[in-house]
């Protein structure tokens, strides 16, 4: 009588290497998304600098109303966009997201009227 198949022993150590495999691969994974989500947040934020400089050219100041900026639309879900500060010399606007959806930030990118992007958090 011939055994043909695989022992316990072997399907167990062939479990285990595949699950070796995928908790190295997981957290690669999840630090190339959140490289994605913050090349995109930073493209917002400069669109939102350019649409502060169109508004402050058209009324003399920048807004802290989002709504009142023109040529841009949030197209991110997993951050929030707000003008923080904004008066007739200054703006900064923030981007708070939300990468693992549990409702707290992990990530928190402002710029201001120079340009200048800052990851906070």
């Amino acid at each position: 009588m011939t055994n043909k198949g695989f022992t316990l022993i072997e399907l167990l150590a062939g479990i285990l290497v595949l699950s070796v495999i995928v908790l190295i691969a997981l957290p690669m994974h999840a630090m190339r998304s959140k490289r994605t989500e913050q090349v995109s947040v930073k493209a917002q934020l400069r669109c939102i600098r350019e649409a502060e400089e169109s508004y402050r050219s058209r009324y003399g100041c920048y807004t802290d109303d989002a709504s009142k900026l023109a040529n841009w639309k949030q197209r991110t879900k997993r951050y929030h966009f707000r003008i923080r500060h904004a008066n007739s010399t200054r703006f900064v606007a923030e981007a708070n997201g939300d990468l693992n959806n549990d409702r707290i930030s992990d990530d928190i990118w402002t710029i201001d009227e120079n340009g200048v992007l800052a990851n906070i958090k």
